[in-house]
């Protein structure tokens, strides 16, 4: 009986700890309102829209964005390809966000990041929200930073001239940032 008692103890505590384990929410913004994602889609007009990324209880999210769906159809259940190069793949980002732009590339990643105790500056806009044991960053994006090529190839688009889906991933790695985890797809249409 005390073992069994023992068990269901230290079985709950797993329980809990699982619940409050490492994870992030990603939410759509426009004209202050949030625009729902269903069935790894959303629709946004072609106009000035925000990404909130909420990190609980990790420092950053991973993520990808293209105009091709390539990475975006990888079952997610499958790793990614390369994945144990991706963190030499970050694609460099102003502080605050400053461009207020979003970088498409079949070929670069992004790393959104914010610790509080250890950051001094981030890629989302300026002040996140701190609260315990979460930080609420906000991308605002009014255009979009095409790079191809390693960058010899580069453009920017404001978004009312947006005419093609935008594929997004967004995934964490493990602590030898080696293998993806928790990955997330959304696709981006403009209306």
């Amino acid at each position: 009986m005390k073992s069994t008692l023992l068990f269901f103890i230290l079985f709950s505590f797993g329980a809990v700890d699982a619940l409050f384990a490492q994870d992030y929410r990603i939410h759509f913004l426009q004209n202050g309102k949030e625009v729902p994602v269903l069935n790894e889609k959303v629709q946004l007009l072609k106009k000035t829209f925000q990404i909130q990324v909420e990190l609980l209880k990790v420092d950053g999210v991973y993520g990808a964005c293209s105009f091709s769906d390539s990475l975006f159809q990888i079952a997610l259940n499958e790793s990614l390809p390369e994945s144990d190069l991706i963190q030499w793949k970050i694609a460099v980002e102003p502080e605050y966000n400053a461009d207020k732009d979003m970088i498409v590339s079949t070929e670069s990643y992004f790393y959104w990041f914010y610790n509080p105790k250890v950051d001094t500056w981030h890629r989302f806009d300026p002040d996140p929200i701190v609260e315990k044991g979460r930080v609420i960053g906000t991308k605002t994006i009014e255009r979009i930073f095409v790079s191809e090529n390693l960058n010899r190839d580069k453009k920017s688009i404001v978004i009312s001239e947006m005419k093609e889906p935008l594929y997004f991933i967004f995934f964490l790695m493990d602590k030898k940032n080696e293998a993806v985890y928790n990955r997330k797809r959304i696709q981006l249409d403009f209306n």
